[in-house]
Order: C-alpha cells, then structure tokens, then sequence
C-alpha cells in the first residue's frame, strides 16, 4: 500500500499535513461546539437533563463504538477514502439537521456526526504517520494535536456566536460547511 496519496505527494513538506489537522479540528470543533450550544435547545422538553445527556453522549459513544470498525476499514480500504468519506458523512448528517430543525433529527444529526467522526478522526491520525519519517512523528502528531485542541476550545466560542446570530441551524451549516471544505 502507498504511504502517501498522489495528490498528497506533490505538496511540499507541511502542507500535505493540513488538511489532517484541518480534519482534526473539525471533528473537535463539532463536538464541542454543539455541546456547548444545547443547553438552551432542550430548555422545557420532558426530563430535559436526560435529553441533554443523551445527545452529548450519542456523539461521543458513537465515535468509541465505531472507531476500531473504521480503523480496520483504512486498513483495508485505505486511510484516505476513509478520511473523505467520514468528511462527507459528517457534513451530510451537520446539513440534515441543518435543513431540518427539529429535536428528533437532532438526535440522528449527533448519530451521524458520531459515526463519521469516528471514521475520519482515526484516519487522519494514521495519515499523519503515514506521511512522516519516524524521527518527525512527534512534531507532526504535537501539530494535530494542537489544531485539535484549537477545535475544542473554539467550538463553544464561535459555537455559541453562531448559535447567537442563527441558532442551531447556522451552526450545523457551518459544520456541514467545514467538513466539505476540509473534505474538497
């Protein structure tokens, strides 16, 4: 199997790493960042904690759930169409609720997110290795950590101003958004 996509071998040095990190802040950033925002979406729903508490935890859960099906998946098939098809995944499920603001899509919304993050999370972490000598695994891993940590601190940062100028909508088009572009 190649260690590096066609495409990916043409940039130079650092650059073919950033759609990685790009990657990896988006899979923080859309945790975090609907996270932070739901408190208020499920104000005087029935037993809102527990409405909360499952939609924070669908993502999360899903993602560990899947995460070791999509990392045997880039073994087989290859990290990078694993990559793009979590990437595309992410962004359809971001749009679903996006398109349809409501609870119960808000529920499959945070599924599907869950799902592709799993799926894209671990292959761009395997990409990151792929594309680095031994001796240069440390500074690279040290940058998609960092682009991921700027994702989680973000998130309920710009999160909270989209939220404000649009509400839920705007911030999953923005997250739909985000992954195609990261995707392209």
């Amino acid at each position: 199997m190649p260690t590096a996509s066609p495409d990916a071998s043409r940039m130079p040095g650092r650059a073919r790493l950033w759609p990685l990190y790009a990657a990896g802040f988006t899979t923080a950033f859309g945790a975090h960042s609907v996270a932070a925002n739901l408190g208020p979406f499920t104000t005087g729903h029935h037993d809102s904690l527990l409405v909360l508490g499952g939609l924070l935890a669908l993502y999360d859960g899903t993602e560990v759930l899947l995460k070791t099906v999509f990392d045997t998946l880039a073994d087989r098939a290859g990290a990078r169409p694993v990559l793009l098809g979590g990437l595309i995944a992410f962004a359809a499920a971001s749009a679903l609720f996006a398109a349809a603001d409501h609870t119960a899509w808000l529920w499959a919304a945070r599924l599907g997110q869950g799902a592709a993050a799993s799926a894209f999370s671990p292959a761009a972490s395997a990409l990151v290795t792929r594309l680095n000598p031994a001796a240069k695994r440390g500074r690279a891993f040290g940058s998609y950590g960092f682009f991921k940590s700027i994702g989680y601190t973000a998130g309920p940062l710009l999160g909270s101003l989209l939220v404000v100028v649009g509400g839920l909508p705007l911030l999953f088009t923005a997250m739909a958004a985000l992954a195609a572009a990261v995707a392209v």
